[in-house]
């Protein structure tokens, strides 16, 4: 049942994301804002069940304002890191309790966290071509994902990280790669990247990914959670779809300008 309901999540959500890719400008902007802000009010969400006080309102604006100045790329990131901490420390004069020192400290890593990285879905799709490599690094992340999913549910024997996800297994984990490169090998091919480079950025792209999800795996084990939420059936909730892309696509604009130099 559950492989189901992932499966019609993704059939519905997959178009809704290229379209979005496509379309680029304020409709990509929107989609993926909201996506971030959701993923946002989870993160703060699990860090209440883990018994903190994060300012979830401040956190939110932050994630939301360190995508807006990505889109506009405006360039204004460290004025607004600085106006937000300045503004919670300020609140947190006035509004202080137990606690409140770690739940201020969450929610400004949580906001670097969704927010800052986050950034990276509109600076990648802001590029010169942007659209291509937005749709290259989407595809190369569900093929990481697909691959160690099949993998790890039919073959995966021995545990990956089991104090961190006990379900993950380096079959999957060597299936997701396997996978990511097949795709960035054969996407690669298609616009003119040479062997070499494809087999780098499917790599990259994997382990980037993987390192995402085991990222986001050890916040919920540590508040004893097993999804984030429960928006997308079959998926947990949007963090937990996002946390991938967080990682994989700050590798892949970092691939773009500096490997590619585009």
């Amino acid at each position: 049942m559950s492989l189901r309901r992932r499966l019609l999540s993704s059939i519905i959500l997959i178009p809704i994301i290229l379209g979005a890719v496509y379309v680029g400008g304020v409709f990509y902007f929107i989609a993926f804002t909201a996506a971030l802000g959701l993923a946002g009010w989870e993160f703060f969400q699990l860090a209440q069940t883990g018994g903190f006080k994060p300012q979830r309102a401040i956190g939110i604006a932050l994630i939301v304002l360190l995508a807006l100045s990505a889109q506009t790329q405006a360039n204004v990131s460290r004025e607004i890191i600085t106006a937000i901490v300045m503004l919670s420390l300020t609140l947190a004069i006035f509004r202080h309790g137990e606690g409140w020192l770690a739940g201020w400290a969450l929610t400004i890593a949580g906001a670097l966290y969704i927010g800052g990285l986050g950034a990276y879905l509109f600076a990648l799709r802001a590029l010169p071509n942007g659209m291509t490599w937005t749709a290259l690094a989407l595809f190369t992340t569900w093929a990481t994902d697909t691959f160690a999913f099949a993998v790890g549910t039919t073959l995966g024997r021995h545990p990956f990280f089991p104090h961190i996800s006990p379900k993950k297994t380096w079959e999957g984990a060597l299936g997701g790669l396997a996978g990511a490169v097949l795709a960035a090998y054969g996407i690669g091919s298609a616009i003119g990247w040479d062997g070499g480079q494809s087999v780098f950025f499917g790599a990259g792209i994997a382990l980037a990914g993987m390192i995402g999800d085991l990222a986001e795996s050890l916040i919920k084990r540590q508040v004893g959670a097993k999804d984030s939420g429960v928006i997308v059936p079959g998926h947990g909730g949007a963090l937990d779809r996002l946390d991938s892309l967080l990682f994989s696509f700050a590798f892949a604009f970092y691939f773009v300008t500096w490997v590619l130099k585009g």
